[in-house]
């Protein structure tokens, strides 16, 4: 999945944050994986670290959801509370954190059971944030995406071969509006 997706990442791409539901023992080997699938650089969120292009922060433990602090410049707030919808990291916490900053982001929201995140990805897309949701077809899980989509929350479903060119290609614009 990783090398489909990330291929497209480069040192020049926006920042990209990504909550994956693994548990901590994966990350360090789940990095590996995912720098050698793109020429972006991928490292675990760290506290306070700010956000920079060509960059891909991965939440690498279950202790913290990683979210976007509210000051400028961008900066990764790592936050100890409670799961939500089961899970810590969430993508709730993610997506919700990055309200303030909607106008300027682009969301995904890929294969998985339960809800997490589909909250999130519609108040993300209410607030003018562009947002997409992994297919039915290229789905694992069709679970995440589909209650997303149901709320309202996805502006367009893709298989996930095209979901990474998508992103890029909406920061793009955005930034060529600026």
């Amino acid at each position: 999945m990783y090398k489909v997706e990330l291929r497209h990442f480069n040192k020049d791409s926006p920042p990209t944050m990504i909550v994956q539901h693994t548990g901590g023992q994966f990350a360090e080997s789940l990095i590996r994986l995912m720098n050698g699938a793109t020429q972006a650089q991928v490292v675990a969120a760290a506290q306070n670290a700010v956000l920079r292009p060509g960059h891909i922060y991965l939440s690498a433990t279950d202790t913290h959801h990683i979210q976007l602090a509210a000051n400028a410049p961008l900066r990764i707030r790592l936050n100890d509370a409670p799961r939500i919808s089961g899970h810590r990291p969430s993508i709730d916490a993610l997506f919700q954190s990055a309200i303030n900053h909607a106008p300027n982001v682009s969301a995904a929201i890929l294969t998985g059971m339960g809800r997490d995140g589909a909250e999130g990805i519609t108040a993300l897309r209410q607030a003018g944030a562009r947002t997409v949701g992994q297919d039915e077809q290229s789905c694992v899980v069709y679970g995440m995406p589909r209650i997303a989509k149901s709320l309202g929350g996805i502006e367009k479903e893709l298989p996930i071969t095209q979901i990474g060119p998508a992103l890029l290609s909406a920061q793009a614009h955005k930034a060529r509006q600026l």
